[in-house]
């Protein structure tokens, strides 16, 4: 059911100003700049997701990153989102995927089916990065230690002993390939 209300509720995909929402005090979480103004990405839809499990005593619930690949050569960044049922394990969703499917002209059934696919399962063609977006750093953070905590869909460098920005400065320097393995 939140799978579909959000799906229902708030479309369409947008991009999401991460760093505003970052630099602002107080600090406002993606899924609640999503709840309130209606806009995300598949990094808020799926923090979004999670965050409406956890409200209603679905604590295993958690946003998840990494690379997909779907009708495409090349992977690109993507989040999606799963929640844990006891005895069975977890359950994966993409809000986003489901979405495409409003985005093209096909008959109302294949798009039904479609988005009941993605409401539990998910494509293949997927490399986990990253397993939950609001897992504490362990070891955890220094207070006095410069962290921009922007949401990112790429793998993410973090230092707190360099004295110059190594995320722009390795920016484009580490990307991911697939090769076929026959």
């Amino acid at each position: 059911m939140i799978y579909y209300h959000i799906i229902k509720t708030y479309p369409p995909y947008s991009h999401v100003p991460h760093a505003s929402l970052d630099a602002r005090e107080p600090k406002v979480a993606e899924s609640t700049h999503m709840f309130e103004t209606g806009h995300g990405d598949c990094g808020t839809q799926s923090m979004l997701f999670a965050a409406f499990c956890r409200s209603l005593g679905i604590p295993p619930a958690r946003a998840l990153g990494g690379y997909q690949m779907i009708m495409s050569e090349t992977p690109g960044g993507h989040f999606w989102s799963e929640y844990y049922l006891p005895g069975y394990g977890w359950v994966p969703n993409d809000l986003t995927v489901a979405e495409a499917a409003d985005w093209v002209v096909i008959p109302e059934e294949k798009r039904t089916a479609f988005k009941e696919y993605y409401a539990t399962n998910l494509d293949s063609a997927r490399l986990v990065i990253q397993k939950n977006v609001d897992a504490p750093m362990d070891p955890a953070l220094p207070d006095d230690a410069v962290f921009f905590r922007l949401v990112k869909q790429y793998p993410a460098i973090a230092s707190d002993t360099a004295d110059y920005d190594i995320d722009l400065y390795s920016m484009g320097c580490f990307g991911i390939s697939l090769t076929a393995v026959e």
